[in-house]
């Protein structure tokens, strides 16, 4: 899960840097909120990922 969730993160920033379009300094809407969608999502799956390591821990 942390491993899927840092790739998810890295994912996500780089839609959200390449939404730019550097002829007219615009940004494109769909891919700027698919970026920091998928930068949450990952961001998500990092904390439960890391939750459940961290219980698995506290049991062994």
């Amino acid at each position: 899960m942390i491993k899927n969730g840092l790739f998810l993160c890295s994912v996500g920033s780089l839609i959200v840097l390449y939404s730019l379009n550097p002829g007219s300094q615009k940004y494109d809407l769909y891919s700027m909120v698919t970026g920091l969608f998928l930068a949450g999502l990952g961001i998500y799956f990092f904390l439960k990922g890391k939750k459940r390591e961290e219980a698995k821990g506290k049991n062994n």
